[in-house]
Formats: C-alpha cells, structure tokens, sequence
C-alpha cells in the first residue's frame, strides 16, 4: 500500500521494488544471488478488497502460462482477502507440484517497522527452494510472519499483529527461524500428473451465519425461486440449529431446488459432528454436506468452484471429498 489523500490504495511494482534493494539489485544482497526473477503486475492494480473470482482466474491463468518456465510463484496480495485467494487457487490448481506462495503486510512497505520486507524475503525462500537447498512445498501456501500456512486452513486472525494469520485446525508447514524447518510428513507430495486448470465459480451462493432468532423466511423464499445454487450455513457449536420447523422447512426447499448446504461450525477450533447432538438432526439430508473443519474462506470457495465447474450430480461428493488438504 502506498498513503494517499484518500487513504492507504495499492502500489505498483516499481514503488514496491523501490523498497526492496535486495531484490532490486541482486548483487547487493548475495543470497538472492542465485535467483533469476521474473516480475508481472495484474493491471489495474486490485485493491484485496474488490478481489473477484475473475480476479483469482487472472492470476491463476499466469501461472499456468509461466508454469513451465519457473521453479515457483510468489503472489504479493491484501492481507484482508488473502485467506480467500489462497484457498480459491488451491482448487483451482489441480496436480500442483511448485510452490504457490501468497504474501503480503500489516505494515505499508513504506513503514519504518513494516513487516512487507521480511515476509517477501521469507516467500523467495519457499518459491526457490532449490537454490536454498530445502525441501519444496508444492502447494499453494501462505508466508506470513516466519510460518508457512496451507492456502485452505489458513484464516486472518487480526488487523494489526504482525502474525495476521493462523491455521486453527492444522499444523504449520513450516517454520523460518535462524533455520528453516519444512514439516515434510504435512506436505503434499510433489504431483507428477498434468497440471490442471478449472476457472469456472458460481456467484449463486451466499454466507448465512445463525444467530438465536434467525427468521429464514427471506432465505427459503430465495432458495424457491431458484436463484440460489449454494448456501455456507455456520453453525452453532457441532452443527447445531435451533429446533423450530423452519429449519426443516429450509431443508425440503433446498432438496427440492437442489440448492447444496455446506454445514460448518462458528467455532475458528474443531469441527462440526452431525447427529451429536439432536439439534443437529435436521441436517441430516442428501441436499446437506457435512464441512467438517473447514475454514470459513476454504468452504465459501470450495462451495462456488465445485458448483462452478461441476455437474449437479457431482457436487455433494466432491464438496465431502478432502480435495487439497482443507479437511481432515
């Protein structure tokens, strides 16, 4: 980010390499050495805030297109939206078998204290792997704060502490201390099948969050209609709902229209156990999938890219299936 009158709007490269002398001039900083980088900017630059699935087939389609040519990807991204952006190109890639690195800042690189310059540096390391004679991650991950996250069970957890991320649900990949610990028996083995490309989201879903005296009239309403495909239904506790009829009522309609609910839990720990508890009963139907401990930004993604690229009688298997590591 860059301080404007308006207020904090996203920089160029050239204003972020200004920055960065290591990078910028390779022989002043001789561990970097090594690296041959190739720079690309998305134009216009995006603000993570108006971050769209287009915008992830964008990024995702420059990948694939330099796949070939290079050893790994580094994506410098908003931290506000970042966790959706991982989690979206982690489906999106299929048979993936390079590092997918997604960074960014707490801090303005402009900042004296900011936090954007030893995250980028931490991101050359698992992008080159090679060079620094350590282990590949081949997956999309996120470099955050000396800790590599999977892209899919990584969620923000704060607005100002420099550690923004954290993966409530599964063990760091790695750890960038005075030495780099990969935990290789937590990676994904490197694919050696044909990378694979599905950039198709519906945008027919929508983030439902129960509250003691949530009316669903609106959303039974909408899913008759037939205009809605997907709903991310958060939970109380393990699955839990209140016990009026207007829940059932939801449930009919959805299996009905064959619009998909992808249960999951409030909770940031653990995971939702459908028939726990009887309140959960409910949910107990072929138009439900059981998200088990997804992260809220992996379930709201998985939702719209198995409905995007899929047919009707794929979906439910292929939401309940651990994909690419965002369920246990």
């Amino acid at each position: 980010m860059k301080s404007t009158d308006a207020g904090l709007e996203p920089s160029s490269w050239d204003e972020i390499i200004s920055y960065l002398p290591a990078i910028k001039n390779q022989t002043y900083f001789h561990y970097f050495s090594e690296i041959n980088f190739t720079f690309d900017t998305l134009e216009p630059v995006v603000d993570s805030s108006d971050m769209t699935p287009e915008t992830w087939k964008r990024i995702a389609t420059r990948i694939v297109a330099n796949y070939k040519d290079h050893d790994g990807f580094i994506i410098l991204h908003g931290t506000d939206t970042l966790a959706y952006t991982s989690s979206a190109l982690s489906f999106m890639l299929e048979n993936l078998s390079k590092p997918v690195v997604l960074t960014g800042a707490q801090l303005p690189i402009f900042h004296p204290r900011t936090d954007g310059i030893v995250n980028l540096s931490n991101a050359i390391y698992i992008a080159g792997y090679k060079s620094f004679r350590i282990d590949c991650i081949p997956e999309v991950c996120i470099c955050f704060n000396d800790d590599v996250l999977r892209g899919n069970r990584a969620v923000k957890t704060s607005t100002n502490d420099f550690e923004g991320f954290s993966s409530p649900n599964f063990d760091n990949l790695a750890n960038l201390e005075q030495n780099i610990e990969v935990r290789t028996h937590l990676v994904y083995s490197p694919n050696t099948k044909a990378l694979k490309l599905y950039t198709e989201f519906s945008e027919r879903v929508v983030n439902v969050t129960v509250f003691p005296g949530y009316n669903t009239s609106v959303l039974i309403e909408l899913v008759r209609s037939g205009k809605l495909e997907g709903i991310v239904l958060k939970t109380f506790g393990a699955g839990n709902l209140p016990t009026g009829k207007q829940w059932k009522t939801l449930v009919e309609a959805c299996e009905e229209q064959e619009t998909i609910i992808l249960a999951t839990t409030q909770c940031p720990n653990g995971q939702i156990e459908l028939g726990q508890y009887a309140s959960s009963n409910v949910l107990k139907s072929k138009a439900v999938v059981d998200g088990k401990d997804i992260t809220p930004e992996a379930a709201l993604t998985k939702l719209m890219w198995v409905i995007g690229n899929f047919d009707a009688t794929k979906r439910c298997t292929m939401l309940a299936q651990n994909l690419r590591g965002e369920i246990s």
